[in-house]
């Protein structure tokens, strides 16, 4: 998630954005082959953050979760990008 993010923010930022887990939220699960499948795809929201917790935007990751197989991107969706009007003049020389 981490490099997705990195890449996505590049255009606007001058630092790599920080992601914590407590500004993930998980929106959608679901369990692809029925009642004993072990496939799933799940669905986070994630709020990357600067500097002392400013939020620079909302992105959607969508993963498939197979057993045995492991964890892949399966759709990614940037929601919101960093506003200059959030940012404190002391960090706004972190925008690009």
């Amino acid at each position: 998630m981490n490099d997705k993010l990195s890449e996505v923010y590049s255009k606007d930022l001058k630092v790599a954005p920080d992601l914590y887990p407590y500004f993930i939220d998980v929106k959608h699960i679901d369990r692809l082959n029925g009642f004993r499948g072990f496939e799933f795809q799940i669905t986070l929201e994630a709020t990357s953050t600067v500097g002392p917790h400013i939020a620079v935007g909302e992105d959607l990751f969508t993963f498939e979760v197979k057993s045995g197989v492991g964890v892949k991107l399966v759709k990614f969706e940037h929601l919101k990008g960093p506003n200059k009007k959030d940012f404190p003049p002391n960090y706004q020389d972190l925008l690009k």
